[in-house]
This record gives C-alpha cells, sequence and structure tokens, in this order.
C-alpha cells in the first residue's frame, strides 16, 4: 500500500519551507562580541519598547523607550524617535522628540531636529542643529575644597560704597 522512498536521505524531495538554501543560513552570532549592531531600515516603523545588549542604530521610526544602558544608540538622518532612551553615548542626526538619559557622551548633529531633556557627562551641538530643550550634565564627584599645603592664597580687597 506504501512504498518507501529508495532515495538517500539527501536527495528526498524537501516541503516548500526547507527547500531554502541551507548554505545561506548562518550560526546565530556570538552575544559576547562587543562590535555587534542592529539596524532598524528606513523603512520599518516600531511602536513600543526596546531592551538590549548591543548597539542600536535607528533609521526608520519609533515611538517608545530605549534600553541599552551598556552600549551606543544612533538615530540616522532619515530616523525619526519619540520616547525616552537610556544609552552609554547616544547621537541623534533625524528628528526626536523626548529625553536621553546617558553615562557618557550626547552628539546632537548638524542634520538633528531636537526637542527634549538631556542628561549626560558631555554633550556636543553640531552648527545648524535644532535643539530646543534642557541639558544636565554630570559632575565629577566634588573634591574636598581646602587648599594643598603647598598652595598660597590670595586677597581681593572689595570696594564698598
Amino acid at each position: 500500500m506504501f512504498k518507501k522512498d529508495k532515495r538517500p536521505d539527501n536527495e528526498k524531495e524537501l516541503s516548500p519551507a526547507e527547500s531554502v538554501d541551507r548554505k545561506t543560513f548562518k550560526a546565530a552570532p556570538n552575544p559576547e562580541k562587543k562590535d555587534e549592531k542592529t539596524i532598524i531600515g528606513e523603512y520599518i516603523s516600531i511602536e513600543g519598547n526596546i531592551r538590549g545588549e548591543e548597539d542600536l542604530l535607528i533609521e526608520g521610526s519609533m515611538k517608545g523607550n530605549i534600553e541599552i544602558e551598556k552600549h551606543n544608540f544612533a538615530l540616522g538622518p532619515k530616523g525619526r524617535f519619540e520616547g525616552e532612551i537610556q544609552a552609554q553615548n547616544v547621537s541623534i542626526s533625524g528628528q526626536m522628540v523626548g529625553n536621553i538619559k546617558t553615562q557618557g557622551k550626547v552628539e546632537i548633529t548638524k542634520e538633528a531636529d531636537f526637542s527634549g531633556e538631556v542628561k549626560a557627562k558631555s554633550i556636543s551641538v553640531g552648527d545648524g542643529a535644532y535643539f530646543k530643550g534642557t541639558i544636565e550634565l554630570d559632575r565629577e564627584p566634588h573634591r574636598d575644597k581646602e587648599l594643598p599645603a603647598n598652595a598660597s592664597t590670595i586677597s581681593i580687597p572689595r570696594v564698598v560704597q
């Protein structure tokens, strides 16, 4: 009633899903690599939150929050983002409305259109960029305000009227 297929395993018919050339698939990348980057393309739109352990570049649009605190975030020139970003370093070249919190540097490039709040250790705003918002720069821990023993003090007289 049923005939056994006498072809070797490597010659058996594959379903349409299996017929894709298996050589085009590669093993999943090693998650420990430091140079991994996810790119959200120009024609992709996301609404929701992203958490991750690798760098992220958005060329498309997104509304939501991003948490990649130990990695870098970039918004490309055609990218649009609305929400909050928490990353190690942030570079904005597109249009963004929202807040940025970093442990490192924020770069607002000359192509950027930014409205929101920035909290970082340092910031650069390119000539020609649009920036409307507030900036809070983290300070280094306060050192003791006493002068060293070998330092001299200068007195400046005050004029009283």
